[in-house]
């Protein structure tokens, strides 16, 4: 049996105003893509699912990068042209796996995967099965569901089994290809935007919403249930809370039971609610405990939702506050040259931060000294991504009083202790650690973690939804409408 394996990942949030051009994302073509084997990331799963079962797997062409804004047609086209290109070149096979994003938007095109999944079909045709991954943060609208044969997401945020989903999505691709199955897909979608924090898997309504889904599936009722918590900072029609439910020629069943999971998050939602803490009065209580680390997540700019990585509002409290052992990583990669100019040991005063928008705070000056450079080069040791390679680019560490900035190239979504590590900062003998997220930090930080503080900071990260100019949501929606409704029918 042969499979071939492609995609393009992009979560795009469609208020931002950071460009996405087609020399921001990471190709990888052909078998570039088998140094993704091993690794927990989704399309290293599906290439490791493909070679224990023994199928041939042809690697194609993989397209990744962070949030940002929608890309251009023109790179949209290229990257799909190609994409579809390297799959007919490949055929013929029994099965398609594409490793997509579930939130990505493109000009011209607000569900850009189903457009991408559209595109390959009029390459391979309908008979041969095709197999779609979906980070957990997916906006399912109804034509993926008709075009895809098989789709999953990750079931944990933070998302710690990325490759596990893509092995599930492998291993009932290959059961469809031999006729053992056929799958039908019922999705359900509750008027819920959420944000980030509203969505954690290892509590509240949506671990129990999973508890129940993995019950399903493992008593063999279902062949996969998904649960996609939704990208709230695209403004799209489909935006919002989905539950997929593939059964085995069973689609009233699968109906049903998207209701059921659907209704309960719905009946659940006010439970999600949380609070966040002002800027000042975060700094206040971090510096109050005696023990730490102390984790101060900046939601205002969480680099992994699509916002700059460069924002301020935090750093200027800590300068203000005159904290001491405080870590935080700033994406200034003016900064970052002028830092390395300076050199170890140098002298360092500069703008930094606040320069790609005015939405996440004003440049600040700092003055310190350069304690370290670096090429801004690791790996992730997990459980998130572990194995794969960060080019974060030219780095620097800046002392400044008590606080120690990292100056990098490049945003990266902070999850991963390795990226303090591999510039000498030990993060568990940090007083306060700043990470510019929203649930993700969790994965690398929440281990070490003696007290959180979510700051309510400025920016496209922003909770409060009603800061932004929705015009393409599909109305009403909870919490943008308190009387939104939901019940038995769609």
């Amino acid at each position: 049996m042969r499979f071939i394996v492609g995609g393009i990942m992009h979560e795009t949030h469609t208020f931002s105003s950071e460009p996405t051009p087609l020399e921001r994302f990471h190709i990888w073509r052909d078998e570039e893509a088998f140094a993704f084997r091993g690794k927990n990331h989704s399309f290293g799963g599906a290439i490791d699912a493909c070679e224990s079962i023994g199928i041939d797997v042809v690697p194609t062409f993989f397209a990744d990068t962070l949030s940002t804004a929608p890309p251009s047609r023109a790179t949209f086209d290229a990257m799909t042209a190609e994409l579809c290109d390297r799959i007919a070149t490949a055929l013929p096979a029994d099965g398609i796996v594409l490793g997509l994003h579930g939130a990505m938007v493109a000009e011209g095109f607000p569900d850009a995967e189903a457009e991408i999944v559209r595109r390959v079909r009029s390459v391979t045709g309908y008979d041969i099965p095709i197999a779609v991954t979906l980070d957990f943060h997916a906006n399912i609208g109804p034509e993926m569901v008709e075009l895809a044969t098989i789709v999953t997401t990750y079931d944990t945020y933070p998302h710690t089994d990325a490759a596990e989903r893509a092995k599930e999505a492998v291993e009932l691709l290959w059961r469809t290809a031999k006729g053992e199955i056929s799958p039908v897909m019922a999705l359900i979608k509750p008027p819920l935007l959420l944000v980030p924090q509203e969505m954690p898997t290892d509590s509240g309504p949506f671990r129990e919403a999973f508890a129940r889904a993995h019950a399903l599936e493992d008593s063999g009722e279902v062949l996969t249930i998904t649960i996609a918590g939704g990208f709230a900072y695209s403004d799209v029609a489909m935006a919002g809370v989905s539950v997929l439910v593939t059964t085995d020629a069973d689609p009233e069943r699968a109906d049903a039971l998207a209701m059921e999971l659907a209704k309960s998050l719905w009946d659940r939602r006010q439970e999600m609610a949380f609070t966040n803490v002002s800027p000042e009065e975060a700094v206040r209580q971090a510096i109050g405990f005696a023990d730490g680390p102390v984790i101060l997540v900046d939601v205002g700019d969480n680099i992994g939702g699509g916002t700059t990585g460069d924002g301020t509002v935090l750093l200027a409290e800590l300068l203000r506050q005159n904290v001491r052992d405080a870590v935080m990583v700033v994406a200034d990669p003016e900064a970052a040259a002028l830092a390395v100019a300076a050199g170890p040991g140098g002298t360092f005063d500069g703008l930094v931060g606040g320069k790609i928008d005015h939405l996440h705070g004003d440049p600040v000056r700092l003055t310190g000294k350069v304690r370290l450079i670096s090429d801004g080069r690791w790996i992730h040791e997990g459980p998130e991504n572990a194995g794969v390679l960060v080019e974060s680019g030219p780095t620097a560490v800046v002392q400044s009083g008590g606080v120690s900035v990292v100056l990098t190239s490049t945003k990266i979504a902070p999850g991963d202790q390795r990226q303090l590590k591999s510039v000498g900062i030990w993060p568990d003998r940090q007083h306060i650690i700043v990470v510019k997220a929203a649930i993700r930090w969790k994965g690398g930080y929440e281990p070490i973690a003696r007290h959180v503080i979510y700051v309510d900071t400025p920016g496209l990260g922003a909770t409060d939804l009603t800061r932004f100019p929705f015009h393409s949501l599909t109305r009403p929606i909870y919490p943008l409408d308190e009387d939104a409704t939901f019940g038995t029918s769609r």
